[in-house]
């Protein structure tokens, strides 16, 4: 299997989770090749899991009054705080026949190419059951699927330097007093790229560009307007509305 890589494009976040749809659709419909995708966001945001509450899971006049976008992604999993230039997100567009059919099976199969661009890079990562890319010192980032038709979303988000105090005052969890004990026992927990590889994010990338080619083979690819038109109108008439975003 060959992988399309999309490296490119600043989106807000309802257009990258309309993208999402979009690709895996077009997939399904045999319309394009299997396809790695990389995120590059305009604003800070929150990508709520699918089933999840959106006043359960945010500090809701808090995320208001910053501007921060809340939005429900089409894949299960939890809420997590991304800000532009301080995670790394990609999606792979899959068909179904060259994902394994065991779920914890998939997630570690996966993860593999992600594992050896970090590891490449000096970073000590390995997979932990069932969704989570790890650090010895604490969770690097998390992945989630959904199963449409012939094919398969698998989308990832790991934190490169994200700013913990702020994700604490943006998510539930951090609904207490915001201390430096909060903080430091949060830091524990999220393993950040940057904290112990000495390279900038766009060189973390790359390796794992090299990590893809490496381990499937890899095209460079572009999104064309047609798909970009369709991810504009599904954004304004889904992931941009409260109808789908607050639903619970």
């Amino acid at each position: 299997m060959t992988m399309r890589v999309i490296d490119e494009g600043v989106y807000s976040e309802p257009m990258h989770h309309a993208l999402d749809q979009v690709l895996l659709d077009r997939l399904d419909r045999g319309e394009i090749e299997p396809t790695v995708r990389f995120w590059y966001r305009k604003n800070r945001a929150v990508p709520l899991g699918r089933f999840q509450a959106h006043d359960d899971e945010v500090a809701a006049d808090y995320v208001a009054d910053q501007g921060i976008d809340v939005v429900r992604r089409i894949t299960g999993g939890g809420a997590m705080y991304v800000e532009p230039g301080n995670v790394i997100t990609y999606s792979l567009y899959l068909p179904e026949d060259e994902v394994p059919e065991d779920i914890e099976e998939s997630y570690a199969v996966l993860d593999e190419w992600v594992l050896e661009g970090l590891r490449d890079m000096g970073l000590e990562a390995h997979h932990e059951p069932l969704n989570d890319i790890s650090h010895p010192e604490g969770k690097i980032g998390g992945s989630a699927q959904l199963r449409s038709g012939s094919a398969v979303l698998h989308h990832t988000t790991m934190s490169y330097a994200l700013d913990i105090e702020s994700m604490l005052k943006v998510l539930r969890i951090g609904k207490e007093k915001v201390s430096d004990k909060a903080v430091k026992s949060a830091e524990k927990r999220v393993a950040r790229i940057a904290d112990h590889v000495d390279e900038p994010r766009e060189t973390v990338i790359e390796s794992l560009k090299t990590a893809i080619d490496t381990h499937f083979g890899a095209t460079s690819g572009s999104l064309d307007e047609a798909t970009v038109e369709a991810a504009r109108d599904l954004a304004e008439t889904k992931f941009q509305t409260d109808t789908w975003n607050r639903r619970l």
